[in-house]
């Protein structure tokens, strides 16, 4: 049995204790089912090898995907398309708080203009007052982003350490 599956003695023993390798009860001599004994024995083979290769396998291509991705946000930053999500939200709450304070300041700095003004003449000075707030918002510019990313970016993990 032992050639035949190429395995020493000692496993095959082993393979019986396991009751991978069935003995014949009705044999005295003690010997082996080895049809049912083979079936058993790839079966039990083919379980425990076969899923570890594929582990490390899917392993090996998740771990090089992410090295990628990483490298692809790297480049990414470098070239200006992408910010850190903590950079824009500074950028983004500054450029907020600037509107707010901005828009606050309307009614004290348009009351006196406003003042014995017709109802079209309002509408269209508050309008124009507010467009002008609001494009400054329009006016952004990718520069307001890459202060710190230029830091990060150069002072990065390398690629050796994945």
């Amino acid at each position: 049995m032992g050639k035949a599956l190429g395995i020493t003695q000692q496993r095959i023993h082993q393979l019986i204790d396991e009751g991978v390798v069935i003995r014949d009860e009705t044999s005295s001599s003690g010997a082996v089912k080895v049809i049912d004994s083979i079936k058993n024995y790839y079966k039990v083979k083919s379980h425990s090898e076969v899923p570890e290769e594929v582990d490390l396998m899917v392993e090996r291509a998740r771990h090089e995907k992410a090295k990628r991705e990483i490298a692809e946000l790297k480049l990414a930053k470098l070239q200006g398309s992408a910010y850190d999500a903590k950079t824009v939200e500074l950028v983004m709450t500054e450029m907020a708080s600037n509107l707010r304070t901005q828009l606050l300041g309307l009614p004290s700095k348009l009351a006196p203009i406003l003042e014995n003004r017709k109802k079209e003449e309002i509408y269209e000075i508050l309008t124009k007052e507010i467009e002008e707030k609001l494009s400054e918002l329009s006016a952004y510019s990718p520069d307001l982003f890459m202060g710190e990313d230029a830091d990060t970016a150069e002072g990065g993990d390398s690629d050796e350490e994945c």
